[in-house]
């Protein structure tokens, strides 16, 4: 999906800008370098362990929950096909917008393992392929393999796009932003739904675990991520996860320097607020009468959460710039010992991005060409990723260039 800019480039820029000084530099230059160090670090610890993990850990949790509704609406559906109940489906719409909440406020850092692993296409593409899914469930053959994929806790290919994930499961658990009924699905369809959501969740355990540590996570958790080959993924990262190298960079360690950290944390909130504005909001909100592509590139069509996931994702860039625990040290603290004035720019252009994208109505999708998503799109994908990238300029030095995706 977004393409974060590699970490191995992050390490070198704090090399260039933090841990050099040529002939004629001066003393006071080096402690100020080191000052910006001290202050950063204080900042690095509470984005990791009380933004950044926390979400993940959360997502984790609900997509679990998810998991085990999505097996009791399958044995409800093979016990009674006919069945017009919407209780167990209800339960089950809860947990995915739970679970769906903590994803859209992690996007701020999709960075690291999520982009390393694969996680973000793999539980979060779409457009829902409808035609994929049909030709699934038509086919005698795929269906044995996905009924043993839930017996044995297989993990899914991810070249499987359009057809796993949030929108897969949105699809057969909401219509029109309410819970369906077992009979509205055949047994056939549940059964591949139910292998999506245990996919889901040990995807969203990976994560957890890539950030946190593998040992850091609960035995359940663990058992889950062995049981579905998932656990040498995990063992890349060091003990103390992906977060272990944001709160303690140095020489020959994946970032350099504090700074380095810092400026991967902004450099993820530019990108998600880019792909809000003009991707998420902007594709649908300027396409032509004749591209249906574009007119239908809306996320969250089913459940009718779209508003609620572009929010979501500037809470995200909330998180990591200003901290999601009261009182926690944050980068906007350092910032505005620099550069005040980007500072108070920040805080304002986030502020406008949710007023401006809570005054789209919805559905979205009924109202992406309005005048209130053409606002949205000039608010967050010009006004605030300019704020930001004055912010990355004010901690590094030079303006950030996001990366076209593919």
């Amino acid at each position: 999906m977004r393409k974060a800019l590699n970490v191995t480039l992050i390490a070198l820029m704090g090399v260039a800008l933090v841990g050099c000084k040529d002939k004629n530099s001066t003393s006071t230059e080096v402690v100020d370098a080191s000052k910006k160090e001290q202050a950063l670090e204080k900042v690095m610890t509470p984005y990791v362990h009380h933004a950044v993990i926390p979400v993940y850990e959360g997502m984790a949790d609900a997509a679990m929950d998810l998991a085990e509704d999505m097996g009791k609406i399958l044995k409800a559906a093979m016990e009674n096909p006919a069945s017009e109940d919407s209780l167990l489906i209800h339960n089950a719409c809860t947990h995915w917008t739970e679970s769906r909440m903590y994803w859209e406020r992690s996007e701020a850092w999709l960075y690291g393992p999520a982009d390393y692993e694969g996680i973000d296409p793999h539980i979060d593409s779409w457009p829902f392929d409808k035609t994929g899914f049909d030709d699934v469930i038509a086919d005698a053959a795929a269906m044995e393999t996905y009924a043993h994929a839930l017996e044995t806790n297989a993990t899914l290919d991810e070249e499987e796009y359009g057809l796993l994930g949030f929108h897969a499961l949105e699809y057969v658990l909401f219509e029109q932003g309410k819970a369906h009924k077992l009979s509205d699905f055949t047994v056939q369809q549940w059964t591949f739904m139910a292998v999506v959501a245990n996919d889901l969740r040990n995807q969203a355990i990976l994560l957890e675990a890539c950030w946190r540590g593998m040992t850091n996570i609960s035995s359940a958790k663990q058992a889950l991520l062995t049981s579905a080959g998932l656990n040498t993924a995990a063992a890349r990262y060091s003990t103390n996860g992906f977060g272990g190298y944001m709160t303690n960079p140095g020489e020959g360690r994946t970032f350099v320097t504090y700074e380095g950290a810092a400026a991967q944390l902004v450099e993820g909130c530019i990108d998600i607020a880019n792909e809000v504005g003009n991707i998420k909001i902007g594709t649908a909100c300027f396409a032509s009468a004749d591209n249906e592509a574009d007119r239908n590139y809306i996320e969250s069509p089913y459940s009718l959460h779209s508003i609620r996931d572009f929010r979501d994702n500037i809470v995200s860039v909330d998180y990591a710039c200003y901290g999601a625990k009261q009182g926690d040290a944050n980068l906007m603290d350092y910032i505005a010992q620099v550069d005040k004035k980007a500072a108070e720019n920040l805080r304002e252009a986030i502020d406008k991005s949710y007023k401006a994208i809570e005054a789209i109505p919805e559905p979205f999708y009924e109202n992406a060409q309005g005048e209130a998503a053409q606002k949205a799109v000039a608010v967050v994908g010009t006004d605030l990723v300019n704020a930001l990238n004055a912010v990355h300029k004010a901690l590094t030095g030079i303006e950030y260039e996001i990366e076209e995706e593919e």
